[in-house]
């Protein structure tokens, strides 16, 4: 019982203040950088994103824009084919021996 009281007494200091200090000196705090939004990665990506945004929608107006004609065109030549009658098939379906009698 005196020995870990002898032990407690002499290593207790210590200890607690190593379990003071431990959590401020321990942790890495991250570096502040001297360009706003980080080390400029961020950019980066926003600029590819925002570029291939607006290639995406110039593609799609041209395509949209351009093939309207085309549609209308395509219409016309539908509609200008000619049309047969439709009739219906005789019900009852015959057997294979009833129509070649």
């Amino acid at each position: 019982m005196f020995s870990c009281r002898a032990a407690w007494q002499r290593c207790g200091p210590l200890a607690r203040t190593a379990a003071y200090r431990l959590p401020r000196d321990v942790v890495q705090r991250r570096q502040m950088s001297s360009v706003p939004g980080g080390s400029g990665e961020n950019i980066v990506y926003a600029l590819l994103c925002g570029a291939a945004f607006v290639g995406g929608a110039s593609y799609a107006y041209s395509t949209v824009s351009g093939d309207s004609a085309r549609y209308n065109e395509r219409v016309a030549e539908i509609q200008a084919r000619p049309k047969t009658e439709w009739t219906p098939k005789p019900w009852p379906p015959k057997s294979k021996d009833q129509e070649e009698v």
